[in-house]
């Protein structure tokens, strides 16, 4: 009985040392606001009302890349090019030079050295334009049997960087998919590749991510896609920094649920069929402090409402933008019209 009672006893008084220690520890750790504003997290917003013209009529934009004053987007799989300004400066991918049809761009990349964008169609074929839309030259991707699909692909310290889904079929009764992080010459000669993994976040989580896409810290290359259980994104933010995993070495090979910035740590997911799933989580290493906002930040630079979909344009994740049209631009820019292009807007990220 004394036996029974002592463990009883002693199991009373763990339990209770536990559920003491958690009320502690979550005391002090930093809890989501559920609401934000762009100017939590920017130090400036800056709106560019892009050029409409017979020549250039642009509903939904994607893609936007940027160097120094030129501005490069994607709409309908069509390359166009504007200033900084907004001034139109021309369609870049403007027709096959053997068939006379537009190209229908998959992937591209800015090379800031040599004033050349390179595209890749949805055949593979790539093509070297200089910024005035000059077909330099073209090629074809390499042939590799066991590439399943090419992802995303950027342009970083003289070499192209593409994330690729292959197929390992050593074991023919059961083929494995995996995703592999390559690394190019400008002319598409391997230099080296790695192995991906999803990132230990002391949690069960989905093997395959969708979508990866390519960034950099501290000169060196890594791989992110945006957290799908944004439940779950500070606790993983936490784990993440306390093991250490966000310290990014030259064959880094994780692919991380979050984009590393100067101050911020940034998740965003944009669903166009289903915008109440969109949300925003920005962690703010400075002063500890979290927004995982449903839907996106509010917009109170331009008082254009909620911003559902913010898109990286610079590798290192410290400048974001996101674009504006119609009836969301009625208050602040009351002259443009449904039929207008969008107003690009670039949000520098507070350091």
């Amino acid at each position: 009985m004394r036996k029974s009672f002592s463990l009883l006893f002693i199991t009373l008084i763990a339990l209770y040392g536990w559920v003491g220690y958690r009320m502690i520890h979550n005391k002090y750790l930093p809890q989501c606001q559920p609401e934000g504003s762009l100017s939590d997290v920017a130090e400036e917003v800056i709106a560019i009302p892009l050029e409409t013209n017979e020549f250039c009529s642009l509903k939904k934009i994607k893609m936007i890349k940027r160097d120094r004053e030129d501005i490069f987007l994607v709409s309908n799989r069509q390359l166009y090019h504007f200033n900084s300004s907004g001034k139109y400066l021309g369609q870049i991918t403007a027709c096959r030079p053997e068939t006379g049809q537009p190209v229908e761009l998959a992937d591209y990349a800015v090379d800031p050295v040599h004033d050349r964008l390179i595209v890749i169609g949805t055949g593979h074929e790539v093509y070297y334009y200089d910024y005035d839309g000059q077909l330099l030259f073209q090629s074809i991707l390499p042939q590799d049997a066991s590439w399943k699909t090419f992802g995303h692909m950027a342009y970083y310290d003289n070499h192209l960087w593409a994330t690729i889904d292959l197929i390992n079929s050593e074991n023919k009764q059961a083929p494995t998919l995996e995703q592999w992080l390559y690394k190019f010459d400008l002319g598409f000669k391997e230099v080296g590749k790695r192995k991906l993994d999803v990132a230990d976040l002391g949690r069960m989580d989905i093997n395959h991510k969708t979508d990866p896409e390519i960034a950099v810290k501290d000169g060196h290359v890594y791989v992110q896609a945006p957290s799908l259980q944004p439940a779950h994104i500070l606790n993983d933010t936490l784990y993440l920094i306390s093991c250490n995993q966000l310290a990014i070495t030259e064959d880094y090979a994780k692919i991380l649920p979050l984009q590393i910035g100067a101050r911020f740590l940034v998740s965003t997911h944009y669903d166009p069929t289903l915008p109440e799933r969109s949300y925003t989580f920005c962690y703010d290493r400075q002063k500890t402090k979290a927004y995982n906002v449903q839907g996106g930040l509010d917009d109170n630079f331009y008082k254009t409402g909620k911003v559902p979909e913010l898109q990286s344009i610079d590798l290192q994740s410290n400048t974001y933008c996101y674009y504006k049209s119609g009836e969301e631009l009625a208050n602040s820019f009351p002259d443009r019209t449904n039929k207008g292009n969008p107003v690009l807007f670039i949000v520098k990220m507070k350091a």
